[in-house]
């Protein structure tokens, strides 16, 4: 979870804000699209980290509107922001990739299948990559970071997408014994 929090604690950073506010800010700039951050989890995850002493609350009426709560950063909500940062950038988490599994198995399906199989894979990674473009005309005042995030998948989907073809190219050329498949 430090990885949302890590996110949580910047943008508070930026600017105090209750948990509406920053569910709001998380879909306005797309992020839920390129990491894995649920509505639920920010909400949580700011409790939590209220409670440890990152955020401090107060209380926000406007006329007959419910109360909000604001969170803001603590300091020591901004050493635990300073703290995530350079642990994210001295080691980040391994990447797996859970279509691996299928690729283990790509063996025991009749070649037509896999081959099927193989294409939808690769639609995958082409229908990521159109996301990935509307994205980017959609936050066209990204700040670098946004930016960076928005090159990375860039990257990986130009690759993701030559490697879904050479390795369909090489599964067609395959010539495994099909009576070994079932």
């Amino acid at each position: 979870m430090s990885a949302i929090n890590l996110v949580i604690l910047g943008i508070l950073k930026k600017q105090n804000m209750n948990a509406y506010e920053m569910n709001k800010h998380i879909e306005y700039i797309r992020l839920k699209n390129w990491m894995k951050i649920g509505s639920t989890t920010v909400y949580q995850n700011l409790k939590k980290m209220a409670e440890k002493g990152y955020l401090s609350t107060g209380t926000f009426k406007n006329g007959n509107m419910p109360e909000k709560v604001i969170y803001a950063l603590t300091d020591s909500g901004n050493a635990h922001f300073h703290e995530l940062m350079g642990k994210f950038s001295k080691t980040p988490n391994p990447i797996y990739f859970d279509f691996n599994a299928f690729l283990f198995n790509l063996d025991l399906v009749d070649k037509d299948s896999g081959i099927a199989m193989l294409k939808d894979l690769r639609q995958f990674f082409q229908n990521s990559y159109a996301n990935l473009n509307k994205d980017r005309e959609a936050i066209n005042d990204a700040p670098i970071g946004g930016n960076a995030i928005m090159g990375q998948y860039d990257q990986l989907f130009n690759t993701m997408i030559q490697w879904s073809n050479n390795l369909i190219e090489e599964y067609e050329k395959d010539s495994f014994d099909e009576t070994t498949q079932s």
